[in-house]
């Protein structure tokens, strides 16, 4: 009896002792979130081009059958719309050019000194709020991560390359990841744009946009497979801003060459934001009435006047009028710019639909879901973080939680 003790006892040690070893500090049970996004991966490009390693990751984990833009469907607002929870009217960010009369100043894509100017930003993206509330934040790439929000950068953070391989920002990526667990940031985000590009210049089926999915794919399959040989569990969402389509060369549409004497002109080709110059010798209504009488394959509206369902009535920066090509066209005062593009109503064809894939600890695996707005990406993953919102946004946790285990 006295030996059966001790055994006994000598197992309940080993026990304990083993236990021990597993981790068992705060940091060890954090959550993770990798957000990466594809710019212009159009929802049916898995089906369509079949790129090997996205197409299993769809198939195998949560995702969305596909995920609707916000208006305009274009990269810089449905970028932010995706970290704010927020529309365009609501975040600041309408288009990726545009005039803000509020400040007087206008923003583009491509003027560091815009995009770092936090008065342009409205709301707080996601790693504000996680920074607020001691959860590290890293963006390697991002639109609007560059910038100073409420006073308020990621932890970690690059200024944007567009040429930088694909390499250096997975070796980032993974480099971050394995920072010490007090250092290491719990969100991260980054950005891949050749999809995009290879839609723009060669359109739809051509050689050359199928051959960038490809690449992109191995970019990502390589950056996913490394993640996993790490000893944390990360929640892996892969997402695009929108789609893609290409538009005949014969449809395109000159808006009449004088509203550039009345109006300053932001953006073109899909929309066209005009914004009323002081002194102008024509009224808003009387130069909103002429253009309507001339349009053929596009239609002009006053920004309080934006139908309802593309939630854009509320924000002067859309312009005192904006004016909309009908699908299949474009316009403008310049010609045709690209083969293939964007910013067309999300709700006219799904051409603008984005896409959402999950996997990782939070998510149910070959589960999707039917087509949800983007705004609410950003309370799913405030959710899986722990973060509490702070701030106002629109989206809605519970359009995305039944792609979560719990």
């Amino acid at each position: 009896m006295k030996k059966l003790l001790l055994a006994c006892a000598f197992l309940l040690l080993n026990a304990c002792a083993m236990d021990s070893e597993k981790p068992t500090t705060e940091a060890a049970q954090k959550p993770y979130v990798l957000l990466i996004s594809l710019d212009g991966f159009r929802w049916d490009y898995v089906d369509k081009y079949k790129p090997e390693f996205i197409s299993t990751f769809a198939k195998e984990g949560a995702s969305l059958t596909s995920m609707r833009p916000s208006f305009p469907t274009k990269t810089f607002p449905n970028h932010i719309s995706l970290v704010t929870g927020s529309y365009p009217q609501h975040h600041g960010i309408v288009a990726n050019k545009f005039y803000a009369p509020d400040l007087d100043k206008t923003y583009y894509i491509k003027d560091f000194e815009a995009v770092t100017n936090a008065d342009f930003y409205l709301r707080k993206p996601l790693w504000v709020i996680a920074e607020e509330q001691n959860v590290r934040a890293a963006s390697y790439f991002w639109p609007s991560s560059e910038a100073e929000i409420a006073g308020v950068r990621p932890s970690f953070y690059k200024k944007y390359e567009h040429s930088q391989p694909h390499q250096q920002r997975i070796d980032g990526v993974l480099a971050w990841l394995q920072l010490p667990e007090a250092q290491r940031p719990q969100l991260i985000t980054t950005y891949f744009h050749d999809i995009d590009s290879a839609g723009h210049e060669f359109g739809q089926d051509s050689p050359e946009l199928i051959a960038t999915i490809k690449t992109v794919d191995a970019a990502i399959k390589q950056l996913v497979e490394k993640v996993r040989t790490l000893d944390i569990d990360v929640n892996i969402v892969i997402v695009s801003d929108h789609g893609m389509d290409d538009y005949p060369a014969e449809n395109y549409e000159y808006i009449p060459a004088w509203v550039k004497d009345e109006f300053k002109v932001a953006a073109a080709n899909t929309i066209v934001h005009l914004y009323h110059n002081k002194g102008s010798k024509i009224t808003i209504d009387q130069a909103l009435a002429d253009i309507r009488q001339q349009a053929k394959h596009y239609q002009c509206h006053l920004y309080q006047e934006v139908p309802a369902k593309f939630n854009a009535s509320k924000s002067q920066r859309m312009g005192d009028i904006t004016c909309f090509a009908d699908k299949d066209w474009a316009i403008g005062f310049n010609g045709r710019t690209s083969h293939g593009d964007h910013g067309w109503s999300q709700f006219n064809t799904t051409d603008m639909d984005a896409i959402f894939y999950a996997q990782g600890p939070a998510f149910k695996k070959n589960y999707q879901i039917d087509t949800v707005e983007n705004v609410n990406v950003m309370p799913l993953l405030a959710h899986i973080l722990g973060v509490k919102i702070t701030t106002p946004i629109d989206g809605k946790l519970e359009k995305m939680q039944p792609l979560l285990k719990q």
